[in-house]
Formats: C-alpha cells, sequence, structure tokens
C-alpha cells in the first residue's frame, strides 16, 4: 500500500516542478551577430531590451516607445523598424536599451492624462531595468516617435515623474509654447520640414524654451530640410549621439 501511495506522490511532485519552471521562463532571447533581443516583464511593465553580449556593464538606459493613432491609442508595439534601429545601436555601444510596450490608456482619457499614464510607464520601464541589471536610474534617457514625442513632451512640462532622466529625444512630435517654457529636462526634437506636426516642432520648439531655461544648453531643435513628410527622415545617428552626449 506504501508503494503505491509513494508513485502517485513522487508524479505529483513532478508534475508542479514542471509547472513552476514553465511559469518562470521568459521569452526566447534572439541574438543576431553581437546584439542580444529579450522581451520581459519588470516592475508590472513589459519590454524588448537590446544589450550587447560583450557588455557585463551598462553606459546608461535608454528607453523608448512606438508611434500611434492619437485619436485611438493601443497599447504601444515594440516591433517597429525606426525603433529598433536606435536600439540596436545604443545597445552595439554599451548601452541598455528598451522599447516600451506602453499601456492603452483608458476610454474617454483626456491628452493630458494620456501622457501622465504614459510618462509612468516609462518610469516603470526604467526602474525595472535599473534594478535588474545595475544601472544607476539617473543614468537614463527617454525617446519616442510621432505619439510618444507628443506625449513626453506634454508629460516633461506638467509632471515630475522623469525629471531624473537626462532628456526626451523626440523626433516628429511637437508641442506648444507653455510646455516649451515648462519643460523639466533638455530635449531633442527633430522633424521634417513641412510643418506637418503642427505647433511648434523641431527647431521652432526648441526655440521656444525660454534663453534662462537650465534646460536651453542641453537642448537642440532640428528641421531636417531633407525630408517633407511626417517621420520621413533617416535619424538613428543623430538621436544615437544626442543620447550619448547627455550620458557621458
Amino acid at each position: 500500500m506504501k508503494k503505491l501511495l509513494i508513485i502517485p506522490i513522487c508524479i505529483l511532485i513532478v508534475a508542479l516542478s514542471c509547472k513552476k519552471d514553465k511559469s518562470n521562463d521568459k521569452e526566447e532571447e534572439i541574438v543576431k551577430g553581437d546584439i542580444k533581443q529579450v522581451t520581459e516583464t519588470v516592475n508590472g511593465i513589459t519590454y524588448k531590451l537590446f544589450t550587447s553580449n560583450s557588455s557585463t556593464t551598462f553606459k546608461g538606459i535608454l528607453v523608448v516607445g512606438s508611434g500611434n493613432d492619437e485619436n485611438n491609442p493601443s497599447e504601444g508595439a515594440i516591433n517597429g523598424a525606426t525603433e529598433t534601429a536606435l536600439c540596436e545601436k545604443a545597445a552595439a555601444n554599451g548601452y541598455a536599451a528598451a522599447i516600451v510596450r506602453y499601456q492603452k490608456p483608458p476610454a474617454g482619457a483626456d491628452w493630458n492624462s494620456r501622457a501622465k499614464l504614459l510618462g509612468e510607464d516609462f518610469n516603470r520601464a526604467i526602474v525595472g531595468i535599473s534594478g535588474k541589471y545595475g544601472i544607476d536610474k539617473s543614468k537614463s534617457v527617454v525617446g519616442g516617435f510621432s505619439y510618444t514625442s507628443f506625449m513626453l513632451f506634454t508629460d516633461i512640462s506638467m509632471n515630475a515623474t522623469l525629471s531624473y532622466t537626462k532628456g526626451v529625444l523626440g523626433a516628429c512630435g511637437a508641442s506648444g509654447q507653455w510646455n516649451a517654457q515648462n519643460f523639466k529636462v533638455p530635449i531633442f526634437a527633430i522633424n521634417c520640414s513641412g510643418n506637418f506636426e503642427g505647433n511648434y516642432n523641431g527647431k521652432a520648439l526648441y526655440d521656444q524654451i525660454p534663453a534662462n531655461s537650465p534646460i536651453k544648453a542641453k537642448s537642440e531643435g532640428v528641421t531636417d530640410n531633407s525630408c517633407n513628410t511626417h517621420c520621413g527622415g533617416s535619424w538613428t545617428d543623430k538621436m544615437y549621439a544626442k543620447m550619448a552626449t547627455w550620458l557621458q
């Protein structure tokens, strides 16, 4: 009778062990050359992280977000080619870089509350990466394209959530004069010519930052005359260079 009981108990233990191991598995790592990418959920937020296989310590953190439909935004995509190119370049040069899957805003959320929510998601990603990989969270830069740039520009003017970061890389976004006058961290605003984003963008947005603002000297605005469509420029190198300068 004892022998008959032992067998089922052993089977149960093995089954529970297998179940436990499976639940703790993270998504399979993908390695392309020297760049490793893995999608993980840390601190309640999901992101795709890019690092160099040859790096054991990191110079800093870059977290970027995707474009979206500003009238009906969904959760952030983490497979965009432009975001991936920027993160891969940062990873190849010794940074931990991630594309964040920011939340879909609640139905009826207004512009400012959406910006606040996105800023909080970026903060959670930075804090998660900082804790897991042992990187000082103040050595961080945030950025994005189109919708994310609009949201980040709004957030850093109205809220202090990301005020510990070194700056915002904002491609094909825009903001208002009041926002520019209240930015809490430096910005790098880059846009095609043609004023597709409206408001103030590129060089014009930079010009709205008061001369006596503490973030003016480290900020920059670029209006790229080589393109004249929304997000039509090739700006990976320019955005990376500004990030590297801020994180020196």
